[in-house]
């Protein structure tokens, strides 16, 4: 039997829950029937992962314009029989050449986030809008991870049928499987937040709260660009006192653990999966009515520990009701608040259930 060739194809190795997801099919795919290739435009992040070097394919590009004409050589040397891409900038300029160069690919596009707030912050955004109602379209399939998501891209014009939702994986036991538990120290709520540091994530909106509440801190980790202006935003509000920042850490899901709650202050998310992440270690998450993909995991998650509030106002009005853990001074890991979720093996066999699928039409 012949082996489907997939070219799986991503920016960086950078912390994101995107880059996380796809490097989690990547070493679950079933290489009786697959052969995988990952391209990468650089191999710069911290993200490890157990794919062999001749599997990876480095652009060495810094800026995705300048890999693009490498990126296209590569496909027209290697026809992959399916290219998956998960950024809508990249997935766009393949959909864009395809009918010149790979006209045979079959395309299939991973949505990272709601396309709406996605686009309209977006650099170029009135391009990218454009862009999007032309050729997103003719993706052979766009897996989404919610189901406003789904609802979303119905909207736009994409037919049901070419849309699959999948649910993001979570890999339980390895999430778990930690040396140590990590608690900013004293008596107090203990807040944590994860992610990239940009404009997207919000943090500029849940300082202010920080401020107002007494006898609170907030660990951050998480590199961007908005962190200087953070920094800034910590000292106008005097609360250097209630906040640190860590930088990337490779303990985040010990820092996570040993926290009272997470808070997820995003504008805009797909299914965050650093939100999966915090409920697997026992710990309860904070966020907002308009991450609409949480919608979706509330029936699963244990004791109502997932909390959306409608605004600032009421997260605030929230974070003053909270008692902090009993076991502060020498916390251990909590029990699991997440029931049962896709595992990152059953995530890569319904990815391969689509390819197949879309093989045989």
């Amino acid at each position: 039997m012949k082996l489907i060739n997939i070219m799986v194809i991503i920016p960086s190795l950078a912390g994101g829950g995107a880059e996380k997801v796809i490097l989690n099919f990547f070493e679950n795919i079933n290489t009786k029937h697959f052969s995988a290739t990952l391209v990468t435009q650089n191999k710069t992040g911290p993200l490890k992962h157990n794919i062999h070097p001749s599997k990876i394919i480095d652009l060495d590009y810094k800026k995705f314009r300048y890999a693009l004409p490498k990126l296209l050589l590569v496909i027209k040397n290697k026809q992959p029989d399916i290219i998956l891409s998960t950024f809508p900038h990249i997935t766009l300029s393949l959909l864009f050449f395809k009918k010149f160069i790979y006209k045979n690919t079959i395309i299939i596009s991973r949505e990272p986030n709601m396309v709406k707030p996605s686009l309209n912050n977006s650099p170029f955004s009135m391009l990218f809008k454009f862009l999007y109602k032309v050729y997103m379209p003719r993706a052979n399939k766009i897996i989404v991870t919610s189901t406003a998501m789904k609802k979303d891209l119905i909207a736009r014009g994409i037919k049901k049928e070419n849309l699959s939702l999948i649910y993001n994986p979570v890999n339980s036991k390895n999430i778990r499987n930690l040396k140590k538990v990590i608690r900013q120290p004293g008596k107090g709520l203990r807040f944590i937040f994860a992610g990239r540091l940009v404009y997207q994530k919000g943090l500029d909106r849940i300082l202010p709260i920080i401020r107002d509440i007494d006898n609170c801190h907030i660990t951050i980790l998480g590199e961007g660009n908005n962190k200087t202006a953070l920094e800034t935003l910590v000292k106008e509000l005097d609360i250097n006192n209630k906040v640190k920042f860590i930088g990337f850490s490779q303990n985040a899901n010990s820092y996570i653990a040993g926290a009272d709650y997470f808070l997820l202050p995003s504008r805009w998310e797909g299914l965050p999966n650093v939100v999966l992440e915090s409920l697997v270690l026992g710990t309860p998450v904070i966020s907002f009515k308009e991450i609409v993909g949480l919608h979706d995991i509330i029936p699963l998650v244990k004791n109502k520990q997932l909390h959306l509030c409608d605004n600032e106002n009421t997260l605030q009005k929230t974070l003053e009701k909270l008692n902090f853990r009993e076991d502060y001074a020498d916390p251990s890991l909590r029990d699991n608040l997440l029931n049962t979720f896709n595992t990152p093996k059953e995530y890569a066999q319904k990815i391969e259930a689509v390819i197949e699928e879309l093989i045989c039409e």
